[in-house]
């Protein structure tokens, strides 16, 4: 995870107070949890791994954990941007709010393009939980040519989660080191789809 936390893409943060939605407390608290769980954290450097997002019903739009705050356990509404838009093409995302975008949002933004009835991303790290989804061959990764924070990566998991044809499920990101993304229709069944493969024997 050498290269985690560093945005990839051109990123272009309107500074400005944004409305937080109510579902910015749930999300913070499932995010908590994770910290806790030592899937959301920062390493050596200053550098954090790890983020959620919740999307505003009825657009394209969504909240994001901001760059670079990983380290902390709980985030404060300022932590939070809002993703107004995302081009894969052109390798670029617009937000608004106090902090940039978390360096993982175009993987964010082309789960939610690939099935409306997503809700919720999450976005983890966790070594021994990577090997072992690795090895289930139900679950489906992305390419090992695929890096992290680049259209390459946008434009796989888009595929894989269009192919699942679900609005929940999970992924591990291959090429992404110790990287595991998990949707849903909620904010809790992202989180109870992560936990219940973490948990799970094999």
């Amino acid at each position: 995870m050498l290269d985690e936390g560093y945005i990839k893409f051109s990123v272009h943060l309107n500074e400005t107070d944004i409305e937080m939605p109510e579902a910015l407390s749930e999300l913070n608290g499932v995010r908590t949890a994770l910290f806790d769980n030592n899937m959301i954290g920062v390493l050596p450097g200053n550098i954090g791994f790890g983020n959620v997002s919740v999307k505003i019903p009825g657009s394209n739009r969504f909240f994001i954990s901001g760059s670079a705050t990983g380290g902390k356990r709980i985030l404060d509404p300022e932590d939070y941007c809002r993703v107004e838009s995302c081009s894969v093409e052109r390798n670029e995302v617009f937000c608004s709010g106090h902090i940039k975008a978390s360096s993982e949002t175009m993987s964010h933004d082309a789960v939610y393009h690939a099935n409306d009835s997503v809700s919720c991303v999450i976005h983890i790290h966790h070594k021994p939980f990577f090997y072992k989804l690795l090895a289930n061959t139900t679950i489906p990764a992305t390419s090992k040519t695929a890096k992290f924070g680049t259209p390459e990566m946008a434009t796989d998991i888009k595929r894989i989660v269009q192919a699942q044809a679900s609005p929940f499920g999970i992924l591990v990101m291959t090429g992404h080191e110790d990287g595991i993304i998990a949707w849903g229709r909620s904010i809790g069944e992202a989180h109870d789809i992560l936990m219940q493969q973490f948990n799970s024997p094999q």
